[in-house]
C-alpha cells in the first residue's frame, strides 16, 4: 500500500515522522492539496465487536475500535469527530453523521475554517482543555463532536501554540456549507472550556466541579442564500445574550462585515467577538476567526 500510494519522486526526508523515522502516512505526499481531503475520525470503540471485542480492547477508547484518533486524520485536511465505531450496526460508513460531513464537502459551496484567537489563559499549574459541537437546523445528528466525555478532548495549550495534532486541531474547526433548498440556513457551534489545577504532576479535583465548564456558550449562525445558492448574508449571536428560545428568534442581530476583505489565499477574514462572560474566562481580546472562502 506504501508503494502505491507514494509517487517515485517523493521526499523521503519530508514525509518521514523524526520521532520514529519512519514514513508518516498521516502526511500528503505528491502534489494533491491536503485541504481537498475530508477525515472522519470516529471516537467510539465500545461498540465495536469485531473478534470478539479484542480489537477494541487492544486499540483502547481514544479510537472507534479499530483506528487511533491519533492515526485518523490527514496534516492539513479537514476533520469531523463524530462518536461512532469503525463499522458494524453502529458504525461510521452508514451513519448519518458521515453522510452529513460527506454531502457538504462533496456538494458544498463555502468552507470556513474556525479557529480561537487572541485567548490569554492562566497556565500556571494548569491543563486547558475545549470541547466543540456542531448541529444543523434539520439534521437529527450532531455532525461534529469533539469532547471529553469521547475522550478526544481540544488541546488548547497545543492550539493555542499552533501544534497540529490529534487533539489539536489547527484550526479549531474545519465547517462545509451547503444551504440546499432552503433560503436560510441555521448552524449551532457550542464550545465549552474546562481547566484542571496540576501540582507535581497530580490533576487536582479539589475545587472541580464534574461537568460544570470554566465557560460554556453557543454560537448561533444564519446563513442566507439567494436564488442561485450563493451567500447573500450571514447573521450571528451568542446564546447566552438571546432572550427566549433559540427557534423563536426569527432574526439575529449581529452581521459580519465582510469589508475587512480578502487575504492573499483568497479567504474572508471575519472576527467574531467572545461574549463578555467568556472574555472573562478566555480574555479581552478572545474571538473566534472565521476564515471563509468559496468551495466547489
Amino acid at each position: 500500500m506504501q508503494e502505491y500510494m507514494l509517487p517515485a519522486t517523493h521526499d523521503p526526508a519530508r514525509e518521514t515522522d523524526p520521532k520514529t523515522g519512519r514514513w508518516d502516512p498521516r502526511r500528503m505526499v505528491g502534489s494533491f492539496p491536503p485541504s481537498r481531503i475530508l477525515s472522519i475520525v470516529g471516537t467510539n470503540s465500545r461498540d465495536y465487536s469485531v473478534a470478539a471485542g479484542l480489537s477494541s480492547a487492544v486499540m483502547g477508547v481514544q479510537s472507534d475500535g479499530l483506528v487511533a484518533i491519533r492515526n485518523a486524520y490527514v496534516y492539513g485536511g479537514g476533520r469531523a469527530y463524530i462518536h461512532r465505531s469503525h463499522s458494524g450496526r453502529y458504525g461510521l460508513v452508514n451513519s448519518e453523521e458521515t453522510y452529513q460531513n460527506l454531502s457538504r464537502f462533496l456538494f458544498g459551496g463555502l468552507r470556513v475554517e474556525v479557529a480561537l484567537h487572541g485567548v490569554e489563559l492562566d497556565r500556571k499549574d494548569r491543563i486547558w482543555q475545549g470541547e466543540a459541537r456542531l448541529a444543523i437546523r434539520g439534521v437529527p445528528a450532531r455532525i461534529h463532536e469533539q469532547t471529553a466525555d469521547h475522550y478526544c478532548p481540544i488541546d488548547l495549550n497545543a492550539t493555542k501554540k499552533g501544534i497540529a495534532g490529534p487533539l489539536s486541531p489547527v484550526p479549531l474547526m474545519t465547517i462545509f456549507l451547503q444551504p440546499k433548498n432552503v433560503r436560510k440556513c441555521r448552524y449551532a457551534l457550542d464550545l465549552k472550556v474546562i481547566s484542571l489545577k496540576e501540582t507535581g504532576g497530580i490533576l487536582g479535583f479539589g475545587a472541580h466541579l464534574e461537568p460544570i465548564a470554566d465557560w460554556q456558550d453557543t454560537l448561533i449562525v444564519d446563513v442566507e442564500v439567494n436564488d442561485k445558492g450563493a451567500a447573500r448574508s450571514v447573521t450571528w449571536e451568542w446564546n447566552s445574550t438571546l432572550a427566549g428560545r433559540i427557534a423563536e428568534q426569527a432574526e439575529l442581530p449581529h452581521q459580519l462585515d465582510w469589508a475587512p476583505g480578502k487575504s492573499s489565499e483568497g479567504q474572508w477574514q471575519l472576527p467574531v467577538p467572545i461574549a463578555p462572560m467568556g472574555q472573562a474566562v478566555l480574555g479581552s481580546d478572545a474571538h473566534l476567526q472565521l476564515s471563509i472562502g468559496l468551495w466547489a
